[in-house]
């Protein structure tokens, strides 16, 4: 069985791939992710802003 995927180190170009060779790249880390065009997803709320913490005054 072939598969068609891109490598890391040519993402421009997809290549056809047997199961041994995509397991080799696999375990490598050199195939680019499927779901690379995933979202991001939505921000979450504001830092909260520290709290002032009030100086004593030396006289």
């Amino acid at each position: 069985m072939t598969r068609t995927v891109r490598t890391t180190m040519r993402p421009d170009q997809e290549i056809e791939v047997n199961d041994a060779d995509y397991l080799d790249l696999h375990r490598q880390g050199l195939l680019v992710p499927e779901t690379a065009t995933e979202t991001l997803p939505p921000p979450t709320a504001a830092p909260a802003t520290p709290k002032k913490i009030p100086t004593s005054k030396e006289g």
